[in-house]
């Protein structure tokens, strides 16, 4: 379930959109520490006018609103922020002399230069989720995976996600959305994008990639005619990478490889032949399309990204690539 934090983010995001709908005004926002949820500033045409929000997923008019913070024991006054705010609980706010905004468009803000008080509007519809959620589909893992693999997302456009993960286009945006609303990566209404509970992202990641994304990469197994003959290979330029044991020997120097995974880019005939590799159903080499589209910065040369790594060890159950795995997390995920 979404944590207490993130569902605050979202609710706050969704008031802040919907005010600015209704009013036309700005809201801007900083995240508190302190006793406060965050700082909110409305942008009027005189001057900038500064609350101090206090987020609720419920409000009931006779116990939240007597709940309610009291405005002398901060900077600057209480703005409730709400999913929604009925007519009713609306009057008593404005007895209350209590501002609020709501994810609807309703709203009460009086202060100097500026009086807003919008009400009745409709109960905003809660779309119910499938029940395969979009970002745990083969295509919303890759772009899971594209997002995990970036030192920063924010500038990356929807075209350069669908390039990287090599998906269409148009399946880019509903994995965000769908990520949004499980309160792994903020709203778009919060400005740049930026992941939240980043480490139970990678656990889901992990999970389903064995599952619902490694049986669609068109897995072929091998027998080499000589043991260790990958060490004198430039995987490189075969457009190919390191995945398991051998990725996990480089990053770690810690174990060594029984089985070989590679992940390629194009045609890996060339690789087969020049290394002597045999098709073997039982073989100890497992070739792999690669499901992303270049290296990341994140990524050591000719190895996986960690992320891919870590989940290959997992996959095998094997305690001595646990043991590993757990390695690759501590110095490359955490």
């Amino acid at each position: 379930m979404m944590n207490l934090k993130n569902k605050e983010q979202l609710i706050l995001a969704k008031a802040i959109d919907g005010f600015r709908k209704a009013t036309g005004l700005q809201i801007d926002h900083v995240w508190q520490n302190g006793r406060a949820d965050a700082l909110l500033t409305i942008q009027t045409p005189d001057h900038p006018i500064h609350f101090e929000a206090e987020i609720k997923g419920v409000v009931d008019r006779f116990k939240t609103l007597t709940l309610i913070r009291e405005p002398g024991t901060l900077t600057y006054p209480i703005l409730l922020v709400a999913p929604y705010i009925t007519k009713e609980i609306a009057a008593q706010c404005r007895e209350l002399d209590l501002p609020f905004i709501d994810e609807a468009g309703n709203a009460y803000i009086k202060a100097p230069g500026l009086l807003v008080y919008i009400v009745g509007q409709a109960r905003p519809e809660r779309t119910q989720e499938k029940p395969e959620f979009t970002a745990l589909t083969t295509g919303g893992l890759k772009i899971v995976f594209a997002l995990l693999n970036q030192k920063t997302i924010a500038p990356q456009t929807y075209r350069e996600l669908a390039t990287f993960a090599k998906v269409a286009l148009g399946t880019v945006g509903p994995v965000l959305t769908n990520l949004q609303n499980r309160g792994f990566l903020t709203p778009a209404e919060l400005g740049p994008r930026r992941i939240l509970d980043k480490k139970r992202l990678e656990d889901e990641w992990v999970a389903h990639y064995p599952i619902k994304l490694r049986p669609k990469l068109n897995a072929r197994r091998f027998t080499a005619a000589k043991e260790e003959w990958y060490r004198d290979v430039d995987i490189e330029q075969y457009d190919a990478c390191w995945g398991g044991e051998v990725a996990a020997e480089k990053l770690t120097g810690y174990l060594k490889p029984l089985k070989i995974t590679i992940y390629t880019r194009k045609n890996p005939d060339q690789l087969i032949v020049e290394n002597r590799l045999r098709p073997d159903v039982n073989g100890d080499i497992e070739i792999l399309e690669a499901f992303w589209a270049v290296d990341t910065e994140l990524q050591m040369d000719g190895v996986a990204p960690a992320l891919l790594v870590y989940a290959d060890l997992l996959t095998t159950t094997n305690p001595r690539n646990i043991e590993t795995a757990r390695l690759i997390y501590d110095r490359y995920l955490t």
